[in-house]
């Protein structure tokens, strides 16, 4: 799981049986993206669910108390489901 919360990218990892491996944080996408390209071999993982939010893009401000309305600044695309199965895959784009 990655969040990126506009001053820095935090990265946590867990093995299938949701026990945490590593927990991280970066300053810059690029940086992120260097370490993840590490994980196949420094953990043994042969394909991994990325889970990339960025946080920036929702607010807490709504329009009305209703919890089904939208929440003002929010983006239907602030979370992202990737697979990763190899080195080069273990990417995110900004």
């Amino acid at each position: 799981m990655i969040s990126n919360t506009g001053k820095d990218m935090n990265l946590k990892l867990y093995d299938e049986n949701l026990k945490e491996l590593t927990n991280e944080t970066f300053e810059d996408v690029y940086t992120l993206n260097f370490y993840l390209q590490t994980i196949p071999k420094k953990f043994g993982q042969e394909k991994t669910l990325l889970i990339y939010n960025k946080q920036e893009n929702s607010t807490t401000d709504k329009r009305s108390s209703h919890s089904d309305d939208l929440v003002v600044g929010q983006t239907p695309n602030n979370i992202q489901l990737l697979i990763a199965e190899d080195e080069n895959s273990y990417f995110i784009k900004e």
